[in-house]
C-alpha cells in the first residue's frame, strides 16, 4: 500500500493513519534486490562492462552509478542512484503497452513493486542501448517451438507450418510443482520447469492419428545467466514447503540450462559445439510481507552467502542458513538466479 499524504516535512513529522503501515523506507525494494544480485552477477557484469555508464539514456546511467556505488560501499550514493533509476524508468511512460502497469507503478513513490517485472523494466531500458545490448542478451533465451510431421504417414498439420518464436526473460513455474517434486525425493529442478511449459503432441489432420505430431523446442540462444521465477498463489506457506523447495534447488546445482527448455537440447540449440551449459545457483531474491530482499553467493563459486535487504548486508554462511532462515519467515523464493560459477576453492 503506498505511503498517503503529501504534507509531511519529514519523516519524523508524517504520522501513519490507523490500520495503514509506512512503507516508504522499503518502497525501492524491488529495485534494491535487483541492484544487489545483478551487481555481482559475474556474467551480466562482464557483458556490461561501463556501458550503463556510457549510455544516453538517464535509467542506464543511473544503473551504472548503483553498480559503482555499491563497488564503493557508499549507501548514499546507492540511494541516490536507485531512486533516479526509478524515475527514469517511470518517466519512459508508455513507450509499449508491455510495460505500461508497471511504469504506472514506478511513478507512484510508495507502491510495492513486483520484482520480476521491475526486472523486466531493467532489461527493456538495457536493449535500447547498442552498447549494453550483451548484457540484456546474457539474461535472455530465445528459440522455436516446432511442431514435427506426423510419425505415421509424414504430413504437417497445417495450423503449425510456420515455428513460433519464443524470448524468455524469466521462465515460470509454480511454486508447488517444485514443492511437489522436492517432496517426491525424484523430482528435478530443470525437469519441473520444462513441464511447466510442456505442449502436448498433436493429433494429425491428415491420417487422424493421435498424439502423432510432436511439439519441439529448438533453442537460438540459451541465457548465459538464467533466471527463473516461482509462482505462489498464497503468501501463507509452510515454511517446511519453502525449505523442501531450496533444498531441491541447491542439491540440483549446477543445473543444464537448455534442459530447463527441451527434453533432449542436443542437436536442437543452433549454433551450439560445445554441448550442455551447466549454471550455478547464483542468488535468490526472496519475499515477505510486499517486501524484497535478495541472497547472493559469493562470485568465487563458495557455499558463502549474504543477505541484502536494503543497504543491509549480512553475511549467512553456507547455504543451509539460507534455508533455515526462509524457513523461519517464512520467506518465499520467487526469482532463482543462475551463473556460471568458478570451483568452489579447495576442488
Amino acid at each position: 500500500m503506498a505511503r498517503l499524504g503529501g504534507g509531511a516535512d519529514s519523516d519524523d513529522d508524517f504520522v501513519v493513519p490507523e490500520g495503514l503501515v509506512d512503507v516508504e523506507r522499503r518502497s525501492n525494494c524491488s529495485l534494491d534486490a535487483i541492484v544487489a544480485v545483478l551487481s555481482q552477477c559475474p556474467t551480466f557484469r562482464r557483458a556490461l562492462g561501463n556501458g550503463a555508464e556510457a549510455a544516453e539514456s538517464d535509467a542506464l546511467r543511473y544503473l551504472g552509478a548503483a553498480f559503482r556505488a555499491s563497488a564503493e560501499g557508499s549507501d548514499a550514493g546507492v540511494d541516490a542512484a536507485v531512486d533516479g533509476l526509478r524515475a527514469a524508468l517511470a518517466a519512459r511512460g508508455d513507450q509499449d503497452e508491455d510495460g505500461e502497469g508497471v511504469r504506472s507503478e514506478l511513478a507512484t513513490g510508495g507502491a510495492h513493486l513486483d520484482v520480476a517485472e521491475v526486472l523486466g523494466e531493467v532489461m527493456s531500458v538495457l536493449s535500447t542501448s547498442e552498447r549494453c545490448q550483451k548484457a540484456a542478451s546474457a539474461l535472455r533465451t530465445k528459440g522455436h517451438i516446432h511442431q514435427r510431421a506426423c510419425v505415421k504417414c509424414g504430413k504437417r498439420n497445417e495450423d503449425f507450418r510456420d515455428d513460433v518464436a519464443f524470448d524468455e526473460l524469466a521462465r515460470s513455474a509454480p511454486a508447488t510443482a517444485l514443492v511437489d517434486a522436492a517432496r517426491s525425493g525424484t523430482g528435478r529442478v530443470a525437469d519441473t520447469f520444462r513441464d511447466a511449459h510442456a505442449h502436448a503432441a498433436k493429433s494429425c489432420d491428415a491420417c487422424h492419428a493421435p498424439a502423432a505430431c510432436e511439439v519441439d523446442v529448438i533453442l537460438d540462444h540459451a541465457a548465459k545467466a538464467l533466471v527463473l521465477s516461482l509462482a505462489w498463489y498464497s503468501t501463507d506457506q509452510d515454511g517446511n514447503d519453502v525449505a523442501a523447495l531450496l533444498e531441491l534447488v541447491w542439491r540440483d546445482a549446477p543445473m543444464p540450462v537448455e534442459k530447463v527448455f527441451s527434453k533432449n537440447p542436443n542437436g536442437r540449440q543452433r549454433g551450439s559445439k560445445a554441448g550442455l551449459r551447466r549454471l550455478d545457483l547464483f542468488a535468490v531474491a526472496v519475499f515477505q510481507n510486499a517486501h524484497y530482499t535478495a541472497f547472493v553467493r559469493a562470485s568465487d563459486g563458495s557455499d558463502s552467502w549474504t543477505y541484502h535487504d536494503r543497504r543491509s548486508a549480512v553475511a549467512v554462511g553456507p547455504f543451509a542458513n539460507v534455508v533455515a532462515r526462509c524457513r523461519a519467515g517464512p520467506m518465499l523464493p520467487y526469482l532463482l538466479f543462475y551463473d556460471a560459477l568458478p570451483a568452489p576453492p579447495g576442488n
